[in-house]
């Protein structure tokens, strides 16, 4: 009896322990930065938290809006001519000289690669028409359609100003919608690029400051950053085993030690688990005066959440579907949306799309209905 005691003891002790390491891990995560988050990319879902609504100066990790609000209003192959005012902005610098010429392309690969704030400078002037102010605010919008809230921009490239801040959530957010873009994603995961150089014997050899680029396993972006003020500051990100990971940590004393203890721990306890797959049959609802009765819905996306291994149970799907839909109806027209929760906290949504077309009963259609119930009787 006293053995069976001691056994039971044992377990017990080790179950202890093991929910404690779990429980450090996820509190006490040994970093140095004062702000700091992990996100899945997808969902959004925090995986980690440290101060992460505390508004805070971003340096040039503010190059990453620059860079999508220029890839979604411009085109890669446009000529720039670099302005003065341009070739003289203050700090680091991809060594743009006035008058010359370099395509849009080749200046965000200056400016996410070797963080050039005179490359920021000279695509603020072009998108934004020769006014930089216009850019800046084309920035502000579109960080309140990410859902931004706490961000606000001074500057495209993050040199340092009271009123150019934001939060480590805020800037996870910006860069999982930056990194739907493919363009954004092959710039950003780019380790060497060569760009032109006007009027010289060779061309600029442009090397990612982005270390865990080489270093980290699945490494694939995103930026950097320093000032006085700001102290230093990463945004990185890492796919590994079919989920992506977004790290943010502000004013760091060590940004690789305290990006890789992140990433580490959202691999480490998150696993990607998929709650239904594309095109599956989700449920049927009526047509009101419709050539049919009822339509199928379904989803065009496997929805995939990362959730903790303890989580798989409390997984619940909602659907908010109309009980009935008026006539006529268009093919993938959106009728309704799919919700996942985990423990009652919702951790992603999509659209609910019908299969088919239905066309409105004309009279026509009514007669030859009811011609042919009569005639099948």
């Amino acid at each position: 009896m006293k053995n069976l005691i001691k056994k039971i003891l044992f377990f017990i002790f080790i179950f202890i322990f093991i929910l404690s390491i779990q429980i450090t891990s996820a509190s006490n995560l040994n970093i140095s930065c004062e702000s700091a988050i992990v996100i899945e990319q997808n969902t959004g879902r925090i995986l980690y938290s440290k101060n992460i609504d505390r508004k805070r100066a971003m340096a040039s990790t503010t190059k990453i809006m620059t860079a999508i609000v220029a890839i979604e209003n411009g085109h890669l192959d446009d000529i720039i001519t670099i302005s003065q005012n341009a070739a003289e902005i203050e700090g680091s610098s991809i060594y743009l000289e006035a008058n010359e010429h370099l395509t849009l392309e080749e200046l965000l690969y200056g400016l996410m690669l070797r963080s050039g704030n005179d490359a920021a400078y000279a695509i603020a002037e072009y998108i934004g028409g020769g006014n930089v102010e216009k850019f800046i605010n084309m920035m502000n919008r579109k960080a309140e359609e990410i859902g931004a809230n706490n961000t606000h921009f001074m500057n495209p490239h993050g040199l340092h100003d009271k009123q150019h801040y934001t939060t480590a959530h805020d800037l996870a957010k910006i860069t999982a919608y930056a990194m739907k873009n493919e363009t954004f994603k092959k710039i950003i995961s780019t380790k060497n690029k060569t760009i032109s150089w006007e009027n010289h014997e060779w061309n600029r050899s442009l090397t990612n400051k982005n270390k865990m680029l080489w270093n980290y396993q699945g490494g694939n972006g995103v930026k950097t950053g320093y000032t006085t003020d700001a102290g230093k500051c990463f945004v990185s990100s890492a796919f590994r085993n079919n989920i992506q990971l977004i790290a943010v940590v502000l004013k760091s004393n060590d940004i690789w030690k305290d990006a890789t203890a992140l990433l580490d721990y959202g691999f480490d306890h998150y696993k990607p688990y998929k709650v239904i797959s594309k095109e599956d049959y989700l449920k049927s609802i009526s047509v009101i005066e419709g050539t049919k009765d009822r339509i199928r819905t379904y989803s065009k996306k496997d929805v995939i959440i990362p959730i903790r291994k303890e989580e798989k149970d409390k997984i619940q799907v909602k659907i908010v579907l109309p009980e009935e839909i008026q006539a006529p109806v268009m093919r993938e027209q959106i009728v309704g949306k799919l919700e996942v929760y985990v423990n009652n906290e919702k951790i992603d949504s999509t659209d609910i799309y019908v299969k088919d077309s239905i066309q409105k009963k004309s009279v026509q259609n009514m007669f030859e209905k009811f011609i042919n119930h009569w005639v099948g009787q």
